[in-house]
């Protein structure tokens, strides 16, 4: 993995989404909540859709993109395709 900044809370990063759920959009932005270590963290995630209690996802693992892994428990930096 390329050199990233460390994951800190109020950083924003960005998370998998289902469209259906997010205004047709397959991510969205978050905004860390809990840093466990430098790879896995808990986000608040800013929808395009009213707010619902599943947007408060935890222990997402760093991937470089989202095309490695499935499911939504991931993040990675903002820039990354």
């Amino acid at each position: 993995m390329s050199q990233h900044p460390a994951p800190s809370v109020g950083r924003v990063v960005r998370v998998p989404m289902d469209p259906a759920t997010n205004n047709g959009a397959d991510e969205a932005a978050a905004v860390i909540t809990r840093v466990w270590n430098p790879t896995t963290v808990n986000v608040r995630i800013l929808a395009d859709a009213a707010p619902r209690p599943e947007d408060w996802r935890t222990s997402l693992v760093l991937v470089e993109n989202f095309d490695e892994g499935a499911g939504l428990c991931r993040w990675t930096w903002p820039g990354r395709v």
